[in-house]
């Protein structure tokens, strides 16, 4: 070897060491819990008390008010937009509630920029004073600090012993000149925390992981007959456990169906609807329905109760904190869109977060969520599952932007896409499939070298399906038809008799599912069923608050399904389409009309609806997910 081949064999390997040595000296996460888990149990919600008449001081030209704010990139974790009290300096908002014994003040504060190209203070002290005696004081200026365009969350300890009133003043005071500031306190709560005995893993305490793969369309999947299959791992598990035919989500579109998962109620019950504007009869303030409210359980809250040790990695904003959707995830992990390649975290980041965190606590008993965007828009399959784009094709279809040509056709009229553009949108989807299976095949093997493989059992789904204008549309929310809402189901693990299942099931089934996979309690007056105990074909209700029919006319649409038969009503225009199911998968031809099938179905929405719970009164934050939806193609 010469001396210069030498050099550079030895430089080469200097930097692959030092590489490594950087690597394992770098910070990293510390994911190892206390013996006992906190729950924190919402006792108060003052933003959701707020009135006018709280308001001690203001600026006559700009009030206090119920909004919202965001005080940095909409799509970051601790940034994006966060409805709440907007508080514009100088004012001071006053309560006076009483207080539980060993309660909490919660909260957080963030400042957006009037003009976020101008880069001057923009400085406000928010400062919360207890019995008129400041217990928080901090001065944020997003305008010259780039780490101030956050939100900050805080807690105070309140020291009460026993109830009694209290006054509790949130305070706003400009810094200098704050004429491009606007400041607000969000999620302003009273909480209590109790502590649980955490469960150790251990035989006949088998763990269970719920892989939520976001955009997924069960016929896309080797296990559901899609030929060749992209899906090999996943039609291995399959194999192995127990696979539904017929899984149908509640709603065409994430924000709806993760909350009906959550917490085993229909959309119209959890209220978590999104883009739907309700009115406040007494508080003269308008809401958007994207915050699940305190009120409601989750599946993650019962198993914490049970001392089940909970944790999810997600990496839609659509579920976050700021849509409280982390309720009960002891911890809870949002993996950013990336903004400087405009992508999404991939599986293989979200795999990693959830073994670094498994391998400080693999002795304790647990429930965990990942929540996959690889599937979803923009279509950028890893290299060695991309296909080659055909000659002459348009860039933003070779690039899989399939949310611009959705924006143009689905909202402005726009003329369909060419079949092969179609066909390559297609196939870029599946190469993004083919993707995630590579990472599930290395998710398992990290289960295997944890010992854990053999004591947890996994739960593959989806959230909604994807259109591919089947009914002359692109992306999914404003339909419900099959290709949006029937989605991928396997179960598979310690004691799961491992088959398929052709009875019809649904998304409201997975809470009371978890529940008896690990013994944790179901809340009263859920209407799902354990799957896994030879479930009876029951009607699935489907809903989207902002659908459209085939007249593309925008209104709430709802369906009821049953393996023959799927009836879509638009209550508002008194509007029907009928499809028979058996004969007509694909739900080409509208058999409405003098049909006896129509008046069964229309009963079974009428007899679903009046015995439906009442949705909880909207929350006093409640984050406007426009943006959110936006970005994700939701909305122009």
């Amino acid at each position: 070897m010469t001396s210069a081949r030498w050099w550079r064999t030895a430089t080469v390997a200097g930097v692959v060491v030092l590489g490594a040595a950087a690597w394992w000296l770098a910070p990293r996460p510390r994911f190892r819990l206390p013996p006992r888990i906190r729950i924190e149990e919402g006792l108060v919600d003052l933003a959701a008390s707020f009135r006018h008449a709280n308001v001690v001081e203001e600026h006559a030209d700009d009030p206090v008010r119920l909004g919202g704010i965001g005080p940095g990139f909409h799509l970051s974790v601790a940034g994006g937009y966060r409805q709440g009290i907007v508080a514009p300096a100088s004012a001071v908002v006053r309560f006076r509630p009483r207080v539980p014994a060993g309660a909490k003040l919660t909260f957080a504060v963030g400042v957006e920029r009037k003009d976020d190209q101008v880069r001057q203070p923009a400085a406000v002290r928010f400062t919360v004073e207890v019995d008129g005696r400041a217990r928080f004081v901090r001065v944020l200026d997003p305008g010259t600090r780039r780490d101030d365009r956050v939100w900050v969350e805080a807690a105070i300890d309140l020291g009460v012993a026993e109830e009694r009133e209290m006054e509790i003043a949130l305070r706003t005071e400009p810094v200098g000149d704050a004429s491009l500031a606007v400041p607000a306190w969000s999620h302003v709560r009273l909480v209590r925390e109790t502590w649980r005995e955490r469960q150790a893993a251990g035989p006949g305490a088998p763990n269970v992981i719920v892989l939520l793969v976001d955009t997924l369309r069960a016929g896309d999947l080797g296990c559901y007959g899609a030929r060749p299959s992209p899906s090999p791992t996943l039609d291995r598990l399959a194999a192995g456990g127990r696979l539904f035919t017929q899984a149908i989500a509640q709603a065409p579109w994430t924000l709806p169906s993760v909350t009906s998962l959550f917490t085993g109620r229909d959309p119209s019950s959890h209220g978590v609807v999104g883009g739907q504007r309700v009115d406040a009869k007494d508080g003269g303030y308008t809401a958007d329905r994207a915050f699940l409210a305190d009120t409601i359980p989750t599946f993650a809250e019962e198993a914490s109760a049970a001392g089940i040790t909970t944790m999810a990695v997600v990496t839609n904003a659509l579920v976050s904190r700021r849509t409280n959707l982390s309720r009960g995830f002891e911890t809870f992990v949002e993996l950013d869109w990336a903004k400087s390649r405009r992508g999404w975290p991939p599986a293989a980041e979200v795999n990693r977060t959830f073994l670094a965190w498994l391998a400080e606590n693999r002795d304790r008993r647990f429930l965990a969520y990942l929540h996959y965007m690889d599937v979803h828009d923009p279509y950028t399959p890893p290299p060695t599952h991309r296909p080659a784009p055909p000659p002459g094709i348009r860039q933003g279809i070779a690039d899989g932007k399939s949310a611009e040509f959705a924006v143009r056709i689905n909202e402005h009229g726009d003329d369909p896409l060419p079949a092969a553009d179609v066909e390559y949108l297609r196939q870029l989807y599946d190469g993004e499939i083919a993707g995630w299976d590579d990472e599930l095949a290395r998710l398992l093997d990290g289960l295997d070298r944890a010992g854990l493989r053999q004591s947890t059992a996994i739960v593959v789904t989806a959230d909604h399906g994807e259109e591919f204008q089947e009914h002359g549309m692109l992306s999914h929310r404003p339909h419900v038809y099959e290709e949006c809402v029937r989605v991928p189901l396997v179960v598979a693990g310690p004691g799961v008799a491992p088959g398929r299942v052709t009875a019809q099931v649904q998304g409201v089934d997975l809470f009371p599912t978890l529940a008896a996979l690990m013994g944790f309690r179901v809340p009263p007056g859920l209407r799902g069923e354990n799957v896994l105990a030879a479930p009876e074909t029951r009607p699935a209700f489907i809903e989207t608050a902002k659908g459209r029919t085939l007249a593309r006319v925008e209104t709430p649409l709802v369906a009821v399904r049953l393996p023959g038969w799927k009836l879509i009503e638009a209550p508002v225009l008194g509007e029907y389409e009928l499809y028979d199911l058996s004969a007509d998968p694909e739900e080409r031809h509208d058999v409405f009309a003098g049909n006896p099938e129509a008046a069964r179905l229309a009963g079974l929405i009428a007899d679903w609806r009046a015995h439906l719970a009442a949705p909880p009164s909207p929350a006093g934050s409640r984050p406007d997910v426009l943006e959110k939806m936006r970005e994700l193609g939701y909305v122009e």
